[in-house]
């Protein structure tokens, strides 16, 4: 490093002083001063001091130099040269001073500031405390400082400029597409961390992807903690549930274990995504017969306006997960029990189910 350097050249003029001081005191006749005590006493007292007195004021300005590339709450000063992805999780907060720019590429952010944000993608000024859209490129105005802070549990974002940085280094789900303002973030974490759902891919949790019956069946054996000779035993098949297929021992043994009894005619159709009645209805088998539980409580289906949409072997299994609290009705009083379920919305159930009954 130069100050290193440095350090060098002033400790070499000032050991070049020493020895000239030396050098005068010997030749003033000092019979105290032997060639001996120079080199072994002097010399490297000297240099030790010199060393000392040198590094000093170098490690001053060393620091002052430090703290200027630091923030005032002692953030790292940051520059990057292009818009290139840089990776944050959820709770970090990136600080940008006037001029810097941001592009979001993919995540959930919210950016607050005390002046002026510019959404250069649509052209217009950006609100503080507005979230940012994936996709859109962002300036910061004059006389501003922003901070963007992250609420998915990744975010991709380039940025072009100075920037400082302040990790949050709390536990966040490794997922883009779930955020802390989103209504099923806390079911999520839940199945996630339970080992109950993986992701869609690495960094994508899909909240809004269908669930099909293969998967919900899955979901349960992991739910009834994985039982591996429960699954060896089972020998229900199905015509349409192929042998060797990755869903295939996980649907023979919720059908032996009566989890499921298929869709009739020797059909289990592991790919047709699964209604909101479907799974309160596998749920209900689950507990009952994996589970060995006693289901109570009853709900009055017809107070609802979509009642009649409820089908007659559905109607128990919707009774009882209404009125357990496993589902809630909509703002519009309605339970929609013949649309299809989304993994979020199965996640929301089966955590409801898992507070409700197994604590």
């Amino acid at each position: 490093m130069k100050h290193k350097k440095i350090l060098v050249v002033v400790g070499a003029v000032a050991l070049t002083a020493a020895l000239a001081g030396g050098a005068l005191a010997l030749s003033g006749g000092d019979s105290l001063v032997s060639l001996s005590y120079l080199n072994n006493t002097f010399l490297p007292s000297a240099q030790t001091q010199l060393e000392q007195t040198a590094t000093k004021p170098l490690q001053e300005t060393y620091d002052e130099a430090v703290a200027k590339l630091q923030g005032e709450d002692g953030q790292s000063g940051l520059y990057s040269d292009s818009l290139s992805s840089r990776t944050f999780t959820q709770g970090d907060v990136i600080g940008l001073p006037t001029g810097s720019g941001f592009l979001t590429i993919s995540g959930s952010a919210q950016v607050s500031h005390n002046g002026a944000v510019v959404d250069v993608t649509e052209g217009r000024e950006v609100a503080s405390g507005a979230r940012l859209t994936a996709g859109h490129r962002y300036l910061v105005g004059e006389n501003t400082t922003a901070q963007v802070k992250v609420t998915s549990g990744i975010l991709y974002l380039g940025i072009q400029g100075s920037y400082t940085f302040t990790d949050s280094t709390a536990a966040h789900l490794p997922f883009v597409d779930v955020a802390s303002w989103d209504w099923y973030e806390a079911s999520v974490k839940f199945v996630y961390n339970k080992g109950l759902f993986s992701g869609m891919s690495e960094d994508t949790f899909g909240p809004g992807v269908t669930m099909d019956r293969a998967m919900l069946v899955t979901v349960l054996y992991r739910l009834a903690g994985s039982p591996q000779d429960q699954m060896d035993s089972a020998t229900a098949a199905f015509d349409d549930v192929p042998v060797g297929s990755w869903y295939e021992p996980f649907v023979r043994w919720g059908a032996s274990q009566g989890v499921t009894a298929g869709m009739g005619d020797g059909l289990f159709a592991p790919e047709q995504s699964v209604t909101r009645q479907q799974v309160l209805v596998m749920l209900r088998g689950f507990a009952s017969s994996q589970l060995g539980m006693e289901l109570t409580g009853q709900t009055d289906l017809t107070q609802y306006a979509d009642y009649n949409q409820v089908a007659d072997w559905a109607k128990e299994a919707v009774s009882w997960a209404v009125a357990n609290g496993l589902i809630t009705p909509s703002a519009e009083n309605t339970l929609r029990p013949a649309d299809t379920a989304s993994r979020a919305e199965v996640a929301g159930i089966l955590m409801n189910f898992s507070n409700r009954y197994l604590g």
